[in-house]
């Protein structure tokens, strides 16, 4: 027999996680309404509660609306400045013609250049496209990153087959009157 949790004996082969079934010990055992988990399980279940501040950081002054807004000012002049520059994002040095790679309208060194999520290099089947940072901002121009075609077809669902040809597929003039 063993004791676990409110002096409640248990056989030695039932003392696992109720959650995940691992075998417990001592040291890893935590018990709500009878029921036994590992420390991993316990927390998922009944700590998912984040009391901190978390973004709110207090009141809004006037001041502090200013100062978001010069940062973004600013943020959006060294984005275009890099760009104007040929400077890599990711390293923020001037990007060469002989060892830079364009993705969209963007240089990157051809070394600096990776896939945000899997970190893959591109090569001549792995193609870069450039995606949003934030996928509720989807159409947010400043904030894209680069991702292999792999990894861009599995966070925004779209066909991994012919990714660039169905950016490049477009009619070139439409003919909408009124």
């Amino acid at each position: 027999a063993f004791m676990a949790a409110d002096r409640r004996p248990f056989h030695k082969q039932c003392v696992k996680c109720a959650q995940c079934k691992k075998m417990l010990t001592s040291a890893t055992i935590n018990e709500h309404q009878n029921k036994l988990f590992c420390k991993p399980c316990y927390d998922n279940i009944y700590m998912s509660q984040d009391y901190s501040l978390g973004s709110y950081g207090g009141i809004v002054t006037p001041e502090d609306i200013r100062r978001r807004e010069e940062e973004e000012k600013k943020k959006l002049e060294r984005a275009e400045r890099a760009k104007r520059e040929r400077r890599c994002p990711t390293c923020d040095m001037k990007a060469y013609p002989d060892d830079s790679v364009k993705v969209t309208d963007i240089f990157f060194h051809k070394v600096c250049l990776k896939c945000s999520d899997c970190s893959r290099s591109p090569d001549e089947n792995t193609p870069m496209m450039m995606g949003p940072k934030n996928q509720d901002n989807v159409f947010g121009e400043e904030d894209l990153e680069p991702y292999c075609k792999f990894c861009f077809a599995k966070k925004f669902k779209v066909s991994a087959l012919n990714i660039a040809e169905t950016v490049t597929i477009s009619p070139d003039h439409c003919g909408y009157s009124l």
